[in-house]
């Protein structure tokens, strides 16, 4: 889910009825892609639930992979490469 404004991203395990709203901002969450339940898997997708890392300040999910957090610009720790 995202708000659309602000950017800020969340997962949740969402009802198509229900209506979800962003508790710091107000905003209302859209849907923007679905996470599918696999196998546990050593997978080499970008985004999968293993290459994302939670951000020190703004606690929103990014990549593994990214220097800056998108979302506040917190420049992030380096990593092992082991996730």
């Amino acid at each position: 889910m995202r708000a659309p404004a602000s950017g800020r991203e969340a997962f949740v395990e969402a009802d198509p009825d229900g209506v979800y709203v962003d508790r710091e901002t107000g905003e209302e969450l859209r849907p923007v892609t679905r996470v599918l339940p696999l196998a546990p898997s050593p997978s080499a997708l970008l985004r999968a639930p293993e290459n994302l890392t939670e951000c020190r300040r703004c606690k929103q999910l990014i990549g593994i992979d990214l220097s800056d957090c998108p979302h506040c610009g917190l420049r992030q720790e380096a990593t092992n490469g082991d996730s």
